[in-house]
């Protein structure tokens, strides 16, 4: 082996032969560099998959949660409505139950038919401010919410009545 100085640096010739795979060529990788080679490149893409699904299932549960909250905000809104309707046409008050039978429950007396109607709601108008009751009824409907809008509308059609029973004459006997 020859060696020689040029300057501060030091060169020395390599001479020696690498081994060559059989038919000539690059050697055969080692299965070590195959596992880092798939180790490189495998886990990236498990890693994007995995990002991917969480992402996927992150959205979902965001818009489960809006869409709740959305519901529970239009329930709210309904009830709101209803109890200032209410409020409005029984200038001496007004009281209401809600009654909600299940899918085994026996549904009380007057129920409509079929089993779309679960929910009975009983209203009462006061007749003065003593607290006599002047007005009971009943609505039935398959949700809460439909239910307060037929205890309005009922009351509201009480209330057209009472004002055409007002404006009509009186015929003598």
């Amino acid at each position: 082996m020859d060696r020689w100085r040029n300057g501060s640096l030091l060169f020395v010739p390599v001479t020696a032969a690498v081994p060559l795979a059989r038919g000539g060529g690059a050697p055969a990788p080692a299965s070590a560099t195959l596992g880092l080679i798939a180790v490189v490149v495998l886990v990236p893409v498990i890693a994007a998959i995995v990002i991917a699904l969480c992402a996927g299932w992150t959205r979902t549960l965001l818009r489960r949660r809006r869409a709740s909250e959305a519901r529970l905000r239009a329930a709210a809104t309904i009830e709101a409505a209803a109890r200032a309707r209410m409020s409005e046409l029984c200038p001496h008050g007004w009281r209401a139950q809600l009654t909600l039978f299940g899918a085994d429950d026996e549904l009380g007396a007057g129920a409509p038919p079929g089993a779309a109607a679960r929910v009975a709601l009983d209203w009462a108008e006061f007749d003065d401010a003593d607290g006599h009751i002047a007005i009971v009824r009943r609505v039935w409907a398959p949700t809460i919410g439909e239910a307060l809008e037929a205890m309005v509308a009922d009351r509201r059609t009480d209330e057209t009545l009472e004002r055409i029973e007002r404006s009509a004459p009186v015929w003598p006997d």
